[in-house]
């Protein structure tokens, strides 16, 4: 199957990781089935198993240059992986002594992805794979996400793309599932998750996000994210806090 995530071209055996404050979704080219594994975790609950030797959030705090998301695992990599969830998820039976196992292989899984992201070469993205569709949809991703602080119509933006409104946005829900306006939502908000996780002020988030209105971003925010934009900027100042401490 070809299919895209973040810009990346996806192979069998790819990890890729992301954090919250990105938007990410998976494009496919058509039907077929493909399988995939998520492992999600909360930065704040690995803190306490970061060491100064051993910085397991490495690449959540402290991504070196033309960081990929993607890392192309061998054969091996990905068999041990592969075997790491198998077992973490044979550990769901309620034995005795299986809330332990399953914290200990949770750490290793973890361990594994860092050693991985740290010792590999840097992957260049690939190309769109000369598929027409698909390159209209990135290239629109790509306009909105750098724009993010323009006026973001569905005028000006099929005027940049070169197509008429309702092709465009009939392509756009087609191949990613979702509107453009909401995905112009998700990226303010993330734009605005990321200054605020960098000790900017709910106004200059407000601003640089796109949102302009402070009423709209509030009220916008707490209802995609959950908590309004300074108790995020606040429990996200004091985790960054935390892993300092521990990683000295």
């Amino acid at each position: 199957i070809n299919v895209l995530i973040i810009g990346y071209a996806i192979h069998p055996r790819d990890l890729f990781v992301s954090n919250v404050n990105e938007i990410h979704r998976v494009i496919a080219n058509d039907q077929d089935i493909y399988e995939r594994y998520i492992f999600e975790y909360k930065p704040i609950f690995v803190l306490p198993y970061c060491t100064a030797e051993t910085d397991l959030l490495h690449y959540v705090y402290n991504r070196v240059k033309n960081f990929s998301h993607q890392i192309s695992l061998t054969e091996n990599q990905f068999q041990k992986i592969l075997s790491l969830i198998e077992k973490y998820e044979s550990l769901e039976k309620q034995n005795y002594g299986s809330d332990i196992l399953k914290k200990i292989c949770y750490i290793e899984i973890l361990t594994f992805i860092s050693e991985v992201y740290l010792t590999a070469p840097v992957t260049l993205r690939a190309q769109h794979g000369g598929n027409h569709a698909i390159g209209i949809v990135a290239e629109t991703l790509e306009y909105i996400s750098s724009n993010l602080t323009a006026d973001l119509s569905l005028d000006n933006i099929a005027k940049h793309i070169g197509l008429s409104k309702y092709h465009l946005c009939k392509l756009f829900k087609d191949k990613t599932g979702t509107t453009i306006n909401k995905y112009i939502v998700s990226c303010r908000v993330a734009k605005a998750k990321s200054l605020l996780s960098s000790g900017g002020s709910v106004t200059n988030a407000c601003q640089e996000s796109g949102f302009h209105d402070i009423s709209h971003f509030v009220r916008t925010f707490h209802n995609v994210v959950g908590v309004s934009p300074g108790k995020y900027a606040q429990d996200n100042q004091n985790a960054k806090i935390y892993y300092e401490e521990y990683i000295k």
